[in-house]
């Protein structure tokens, strides 16, 4: 671990109040536990970080994408000692993959020209629609995540294209980048992104 995880590095803490969710400094770590300061959380969201809370932990690692969930074994004010899994997750893939899309979104009076949302990511999004939209507009648009977390920001399409449904039909494959997102909608989107591609992982190795 003291390999993958180093200073320097990016990485965020999520607690169970994902509201409190923040980013951290990390300052030292074995191969049982990491010593980490919280350099940004408020005084009023320390307490979601108390003794034996459980705790998620993502960012960029040395050969890729680092994910693992643990639990606090201590914490003296901002700083906190986490205990390391023996297994955690190295994803070798960008923070912005795009992933299967499981929910629902609502866009800005386009609600009845969406046929599907084809893929999502932190940074944007791929929806398919009957009408093209409109290059110049920045689309309002709220995301409902599976895991009942409610991302809003807007959406400003970059590329749009021409297709074809499987019936033949002329449709139009719009690919977004967001905008006006908050940190916090922005780590929502990593997290969900980090266990889409983890259950995929673990069908394949499955197989």
């Amino acid at each position: 671990m003291q390999e993958i995880i180093k200073k320097g590095h990016d990485y965020r803490i999520i607690p169970e109040n994902f509201e409190s969710a923040t980013i951290f400094e990390l300052l030292d770590v074995d191969k049982d536990d990491l010593k980490i300061e919280l350099v940004k959380a408020q005084d009023s969201e320390l307490k979601d970080y108390a003794e034996g809370t459980s705790v998620e932990i993502f960012g960029s690692g040395s050969d890729g994408l680092i994910f693992f969930e643990t639990k606090v074994k201590q914490q003296e004010g901002r700083v906190l000692l986490v205990g390391i899994p023996e297994n955690y997750k190295n994803i070798q893939r960008r923070e912005y993959s795009r992933v299967k899309f499981m929910g629902d979104i609502d866009l800005e009076g386009e609600n009845d020209n969406i046929i599907r949302v084809e893929d999502i990511s932190a940074g944007g999004m791929k929806i398919i629609t009957k009408r093209p939209l409109d290059a110049e507009k920045n689309y309002k648009l709220n995301i409902n995540l599976i895991n009942n977390l409610s991302v809003g920001c807007f959406l400003h399409p970059i590329r749009i294209e021409e297709q074809r449904n499987p019936d033949g039909t002329l449709c139009y494959a719009i690919s977004g980048r967001y905008k006006d997102i908050s940190s916090i909608d922005r780590i929502a989107l990593v997290q969900y992104s980090f266990k889409v591609l983890m259950e995929a992982e673990n069908k394949q190795n499955d197989r």
